[in-house]
């Protein structure tokens, strides 16, 4: 049964709990209608900041970090050259031109396999700077403790009042060299020594002899040797690995060995040295613990030439490492030896060897796509604001400047539109490679789904992306993008496919990164060809979740291991092959493991998109899973002796390698390059390529040993948004992957499947609806002031002819006549029944199959209400010319009028004329201006957007025995309507205002 409340949810999963005082700590993992006005600013952040012990023990980073971010996750510099602003507080500029717009797409990078960040530059330390810092941090002596400590001249008494009359005359010598005598005589005053004259006319030497013997009471013992207790020093000679494993944590273990032993310990890094000043028996006893120390250091050489190979093992992240994992490393000929310390020495080896495979930035099987959001038909202009979020990414990707582009708010530009302050700086859009057009939202998934991820084997990934190119150059010039051929899926093959939608913000960094703050095109940003990730911090998130509703009162909890393939075990093959994911859905009250699900990443798809206008920017994924047997033996045992344990004390630890059954089909590429089950234990494995070119079953599976890089515990709430589901998660990875809260907006047909015909009809054209639309209002008036002139003309014929009929009948009539011009009147209503109904049904049959825009079945819809007009005109005008033909054909009743010739409308003329003036009207708003000129400048046929015509789809049929047959298959309708819920979001988000906003009313 859930808890009704978050304090109760507190108490149950202390562990998942566990508050910051970054962002994540103002949303409660679950939440009840009971405790919902308590999602308030007011109420969630009256917890307190200081850190209470967790049960759970996986290095997290926010207890070595100290807070540096605001309440809503991240902080803009404070001193900003431009007018910078997000809060709802502030004006919005009204977007009175460019509202009607949809904004449009520049491809700022063509979909290519996602390359690796570049290496961090480090910066020259000054030398003299650098020596000064060294000798204080690689000194150690004995402290008193704080509250014994009245002066510094306390450090210098003896440990034992009884000295030799050397050691009396050494400390005599040091407190003369180390102090002033103005300095003794302070210390003297504060003493209860009576003084006769006052402490002011003492001389130096006098001073201290009265410090050490009344004060301190210090004695000379005539039969204590000299050698016994004079302070002296001694040098050590060692290695620099023992030196680094000395400073380990800070050098905790030299600075427990000067405290205990009243003895000075001085390291020298520059001559590996270590210096000890003491008595005679105090260094003997801490050179006898330092030579001890290498005994207690273990090695392990493992052979890195596979990821040389395929990435960079640099220099430069290994002091990273070595200071996250406390393993000394040594790389020399392609061999790397890792040294730790005992007693946990195999286990920090075995982080350093996954921080070190981390460290190249591998992505396997991935594609990165980056585009950029605008309305104009300028180049993209903004500035770089840095953004302090370190806590949040990988190990990899701090200790540098990360920046967001955005666009930049003038004070002058407080009350117009974003775009019209930005100068008109000519720029060609670029082409999407798969259709040769301008981008838009509507074409998100041709760029995930239009790609293969698959490398070929002659191909590495030394060097898998090129330099991205700047948006201001022509695209004549530039050649599409080769394509490589997807991976053949055969059928039957479990497979999963997942569309996401992640809010946050896409962070640019690089050495030679423009550093002024100033108005600048995305051209000068992608010169430097920088880096690129994704922060997950998005300002006022928070706020916004609150005033969602969750929709269960449960949050999951899950354990996700990654693992790699092993480059040790497939040193030739190993970036061919997927990686693996194990997901291990855990009851925390109880550490019981309810659901194992282990897949294989087939592909996985990214597409960034730039949005400058708002406060954050849209990731969107696909990833394609194929199922992998997880009720295995070796799987099992991996998981008992792995310690998963949530509520213990330990931190949670995996095994380092694990054996998995891959689908033979996902393995292809590999083995034409080497066989994957090479040596294993099982002879009558089949693992070379010609038996795995002649089969074709699905479920046949090959052994493959992989690598353990990385694991995270997700604590995640979903909320309802616009009838999808948004997921709200706590991540946190360890010291080395850090922890951030994550927002995910899931694609999924069984919550986005309720979509009326307008919408199925309407979403991803709204450009092309509102063109058609405006034309429609124009012929409906057109008609309009037609029929009007034409019911004139008939009320005038109709005037005309009761006047002849007036003037030419009698008055009076007999009873015979009246019956038969009732009978008549009968007649012609039957006869305008008759023409009514055909008249419909040639509107009906005349009426375009692809007009743009289906309604069914909607009597008031748009369509209809267009040319009900003309019908009603149409009827009117042929119930008259029946009814004349009547009287003209019976001239003994109703005699013609002589000289008199009337008009005979019938629905073949009037049909006719409809059409000449509807193709007229075509003509006429085809050639009447659109209004976006002095946006766009006069528009080119070769930059207008390609029809929905032009794109091939699947037919109705077709499309709903896919649906039929695939239950998760995302139509293009559905996928459009997620994109356009994601657009939604963000701008619900940035709208949001703040609780204290909210709650504290406004003054009038």
């Amino acid at each position: 049964m859930p808890l009704r409340c978050p304090a109760g949810a507190t108490r149950a999963a202390p562990f998942a709990s566990y508050t910051s005082s970054l962002t994540s700590r103002r949303i409660p993992l679950r939440i009840c209608s009971s405790c919902r006005a308590r999602l308030s600013f007011r109420g969630l952040s009256t917890q307190s900041d200081s850190r209470r012990p967790t049960s759970l023990r996986y290095q997290l980073l926010a207890d070595n970090l100290p807070p540096r971010s605001h309440k809503y996750g991240f902080q803009y510099p404070a001193t900003a050259v431009a007018y910078y602003a997000t809060a709802t507080s502030e004006t919005k500029p009204p977007r009175k031109i460019n509202e009607g717009l949809n904004p449009r797409l520049v491809i700022l990078g063509t979909p290519a396999q996602r390359r690796s960040v570049n290496p961090l530059a480090l910066d020259p330390v000054d030398k003299d700077q650098l020596d000064g810092l060294t000798r204080a941090l690689q000194t150690f002596e004995y402290k008193v403790e704080e509250a014994e400590v009245s002066n510094e001249i306390l450090l210098f008494k003896p440990e034992s009042l009884r000295v030799s009359k050397s050691r009396f005359e050494q400390v005599l010598k040091d407190l003369d060299t180390a102090f002033l005598g103005p300095q003794v005589k302070d210390y003297l005053s504060t003493t209860n020594v009576d003084i006769a004259g006052g402490v002011s006319k003492l001389r130096k030497a006098q001073a201290l002899n009265l410090v050490m013997r009344q004060v301190w009471g210090v004695q000379i013992d005539e039969e204590i040797a000299a050698e016994m207790d004079v302070i002296r020093e001694k040098e050590l000679k060692f290695e620099r690995m023992h030196l680094f494993f000395m400073m380990m944590e800070g050098g905790d273990m030299l600075q427990k060995l000067a405290s205990r032993n009243r003895t000075r310990i001085i390291l020298n890094s520059n001559s590996n040295t270590v210096v000890l000043k003491g008595t005679k028996a105090r260094i003997e006893h801490v050179e006898h613990q330092l030579r001890g120390l290498p005994l207690r250091i273990i090695d392990d050489e493992i052979d890195i030439s596979a990821l040389l190979r395929v990435g960079n093992v640099t220099e430069t992240y290994i002091p990273s490492i070595s200071r996250l994992t406390s393993v000394f490393l040594e790389i020399k000929d392609k061999k790397l030896t890792l040294h730790g310390l005992r007693p946990y020495g195999p286990r920090d080896i075995l982080d350093a060897k996954r921080l070190l495979f981390n460290s190249t930035d591998l992505h396997f099987r991935q594609m990165y796509s980056l585009l950029g959001e605008t309305k104009l038909n300028t180049s993209l202009t903004g500035a770089l604001y840095p953004v302090a979020e370190d806590q949040t990414l990988p190990w990899l990707y701090r200790g540098r400047e990360w920046c967001r582009w955005r666009s930049i708010r003038t004070p002058k530009s407080k009350t117009e539109s974003v775009e019209d302050g930005l100068p008109p700086t000519i720029s060609s859009p670029l082409l999407n490679p798969a259709r040769g057009d301008k981008v838009g939202y509507n074409d998100i998934r041709s760029l995930l789904d239009s790609f293969s991820t698959t490398t070929p084997p002659a191909e590495t990934a030394k060097e898998p992306d090129t330099p991205t190119e700047p948006i201001d150059e022509a695209v004549e010039e530039s050649e599409p993008t080769p394509t490589t051929v997807p991976p053949h899926i055969p059928p039957g093959a479990e497979i999963q496919t997942n569309y996401r939608a992640v809010l946050g913000q896409i962070l640019h960094s690089s050495p030679t990164l423009p550093q002024t703050r100033e108005q600048k095109s995305l051209s000068d940003l992608f010169a430097s060809n920088p880096s690129h990730v994704l922060c997950n911090s998005v300002p006022k998130i928070l706020d916004f979740l609150s005033t969602l509703n969750p929709v269960t009162f449960k949050y999951d909890f899950k354990i996700l291991l990654k693992f790699s393939p092993s480059p040790w075990k497939h040193p030739k093959n190993f970036e061919l092959l997927p990686p693996v994911e194990m997901e291990l859905q855990i009851k925390p009250d109880t550490n019981e493991l309810q659901a194992l699900k282990v897949g294989a990443v087939e592909s996985h798809s990214i597409v960034d998109v730039l949005m400058p206008r708002n406060a954050c920017d849209l990731r969107f994924t696909k990833r394609t899973l194929a199922r992998v047997e997880g009720k295995t033996k070796k799987i099992k045992n991996y998981i008992r002796a792995a310690k998963l344990d949530v509520l213990g004390e330990d931190r949670l630890e995996a095994g380092e390698v694990l054996e998995f059954n891959l689908p033979r089909w996902m393995v292809k590429d590999a083995e034409k390059v080497a066989p994957l089950d090479e040596g294993d234990s099982d002879p009558n494995a089949r693992s070379n390529y010609d038996v795995f070119s002649t089969m074709e079953n699905p479920l046949e599976v090959v052994p493959v040993h992989y690598f353990f890089t990385g694991l995270e515990t997700r604590s995640s709430t979903t909320f309802d948004f616009d009838g999808s589901a948004l997921v709200y998660t706590k991540i946190e990875a360890g010291a080395s992957g850090g922890s951030y809260d994550e927002v995910v907006l899931e694609c999924s047909k069984q919550e986005i499947e309720y979509l009326t015909p307008l919408e199925q009809q309407t979403i991803g054209r709204e450009d092309e609806i509102e063109e058609e639309k405006r034309r429609k209002e124009e012929i409906q008036r057109i008609q309009e002031f037609e029929a009007r002139e034409q019911d004139e003309v008939e009320r005038q014929m109709i005037a005309q002819d009761q006047y002849a009929w007036d003037v030419q009948n009698p008055i009076f009539t007999t009873g015979s006549a009246k019956m038969k011009k009732l009978d008549k009147k009968e007649r012609k209503a039957l006869k305008a029944e008759e023409f009514e109904k055909e008249g419909l049904a040639q509107e009906q049959q005349a009426q375009p199959a692809d007009d743009g825009l289906e309604i069914e079945g909607n009597p008031g819809s748009e369509v209809e209400g267009v040319n009900e007009p003309t019908a009603t005109a149409d009827l009117e005008t042929m119930t008259e010319a029946t009814a004349e033909s009547e009287v003209a054909a019976n001239p003994t009743e109703t005699p013609a009028l002589e000289g008199t010739e009337v008009p005979q409308a019938g629905p073949e003329t009037l049909g006719g004329e409809a059409e000449e003036l509807s193709e007229t009207e075509q003509v006429k708003a085809d050639k009447q201006p659109t209004g976006l000129e002095f946006l766009y400048g006069e528009e080119d046929e070769t930059e207008t957007y390609q029809s929905q015509d032009s794109i091939e789809e699947p037919s109705k049929s077709e499309s709903t025995k896919l649906e039929d047959e695939d239950t998760e298959f995302i139509s293009d309708t559905v996928f459009q309507r997620f994109v356009h819920t994601a657009r939604k979001l963000v701008e619900a988000v940035e709208t949001t205002e703040p609780d204290h906003e909210r709650v504290t009313p406004k003054k009038l």
